[in-house]
């Protein structure tokens, strides 16, 4: 018989093996047994929970999550209704602004402070809110808006209107077949009277002339 040792590489597949056909056969027995021990545990569990004392804490936790859940249902459902309450209000509100806008011909391209754009409702999930804030700086924006366009038909705002009018007038100029000189010398003139200070550099006028 050889007295040799089995070989390090020799033991490791043996062990593999070994332990392959036995879990095998363990894993097999267990099955067998699941559901009656399965059964008996459910049996058991009453006896369990008292011989660790641990019944009066269970319905302890039991009894303050039932309060919780129906606590927090009622949060849920009261939060929900006034959510709608308040997107009914700011809904109402939206359409309403948005038929002024079209009759008094508001700009409400989201630009500069951003408060040209007639705020919208798009937050269903959202914790808090501040339409009002946005609805009333909205409103101010337009407010401002308009107060200016009536203040430049005033008297006081005659003078912009008249800037405005001769810059029309000097741009039209540019564009006619006049000769360049002359037409160089109206808008200096157009200009002048508008106490805006554009001086016609002589160079130009003598390019023009050549």
């Amino acid at each position: 018989m050889s007295t040799r040792q089995i070989s390090k590489d020799n033991k490791e597949f043996w062990e593999n093996k070994i332990n392959k056909n036995f879990n095998l056969k363990i894993q097999a027995i267990k099955s067998m047994h699941l559901a009656e021990i399965r059964e008996k545990s459910e049996k058991n569990f009453g006896s369990f929970t008292k011989t660790l004392q641990v019944e009066k804490d269970l319905k302890a936790v039991d009894l303050a999550e039932k309060d919780y859940n129906t606590f927090f249902d009622s949060i849920d459902k009261l939060l929900n209704t006034k959510r709608a309450k308040l997107r009914d209000a700011s809904q109402k509100l939206e359409t309403k602004l948005k038929d002024w806008s079209a009759n008094r011909n508001w700009d409400n391209n989201s630009y500069g402070n951003g408060n040209e754009k007639i705020p919208a409702w798009d937050w269903d999930s959202k914790d808090k809110y501040s339409l009002a804030e946005d609805f009333i700086k909205f409103l101010e924006s337009k407010c401002h808006e308009e107060t200016e366009k009536a203040f430049y038909k005033t008297k006081k705002g005659e003078e912009l209107n008249e800037i405005a009018e001769a810059q029309d007038e000097a741009i039209t100029l540019l564009h006619t077949d006049m000769i360049g000189t002359e037409v160089l010398k109206c808008i200096s003139d157009i200009a002048k009277k508008s106490k805006i200070a554009i001086s016609i550099p002589q160079p130009s006028i003598k390019q023009l002339s050549a």
